[in-house]
């Protein structure tokens, strides 16, 4: 909890990792993704990082191996840029998780406007994203130029955000610094056994919770849940609680 902030603000990982809501229900923490400029500089932007050539980059800033990592299929891979180029997005164990390619036609004839995508499209023009099927705490993001095309513009971005978060008309024309993307979280290296609903975990302390595997391409886990009926918190004691039920009486005459 960083005070120096009015008001304070909360953060994961190495520091970097603002935190925007948490959701104990669906095991899921919004954080506040930083975008990545791939130009060639030393310097990086917000939780990325960037070697001199401007062709390969880093999104990071959570612990490696967990608890938090991003949510699969839950976020997209977005590239905004006007550079003939192939991004690839390559896993924590330097595999490919997916990849998007950006081209923007030539400029119109004197008087005639650009015709950007205009109907929050990303399909290649000018802007394009691809699913995150694979969660990891970081990620790697190469530049592949086509033709002689050596880095990005100094208007292009590389986000990993929610999808459904974000307008991809209004990116291309502002510039926005950060964009919400979603982590999941699980109890790593540890299983609920055979009979998850029924199973007992160490880290489900309510006595009103059950537990549940997580699995993904990445990491394995557990996370806890309160009982049909219940709401609140399972991982601390009698943090499931009885759902508040309003009853209405009906007379007839």
């Amino acid at each position: 909890c960083d005070r120096s902030h009015k008001p304070p603000k909360l953060f994961l990982g190495d520091g970097s990792v603002e935190v925007l809501e948490i959701s104990i229900p669906s095991g899921t923490v919004r954080i506040n993704s930083s975008s990545i400029v791939p130009v060639s500089t030393s310097s990086a932007v917000g939780t990325g990082s960037v070697n001199k050539t401007g062709k390969y980059h880093t999104w990071g800033g959570l612990r490696k191996g967990g608890p938090f990592f991003i949510s699969p299929y839950k976020n997209k891979f977005l590239v905004l840029s006007c550079s003939n180029v192939q991004v690839l997005l390559l896993g924590g164990d330097n595999s490919t998780v997916n990849a998007c390619a950006t081209y923007c036609p030539p400029a119109p004839k004197k008087g005639q406007p650009f015709q950007f995508p205009m109907r929050n499209e990303c399909s290649g023009i000018g802007c394009c994203s691809a699913a995150i099927p694979k969660g990891y705490t970081s990620y790697s993001i190469q530049i592949q130029p086509a033709n002689e095309i050596s880095e990005f513009d100094a208007e292009s971005f590389v986000y990993i955000a929610e999808e459904g978060s974000y307008n991809a008309t209004r990116l291309i024309f502002e510039t926005v610094s950060a964009l919400p993307a979603l982590l999941d979280w699980a109890i790593s290296n540890s299983t609920c056994g055979t009979k998850p609903s029924a199973a007992p975990a160490p880290a489900c302390r309510s006595s009103n919770s059950y537990c549940q595997n997580y699995t993904s391409y990445v990491y394995n886990g557990y996370q806890c849940r309160c009982n049909a009926g219940y709401q609140g918190n399972p991982y601390i004691p009698n943090g499931c609680q009885g759902k508040q039920v309003n009853s209405t009486c009906f007379y007839f005459l």
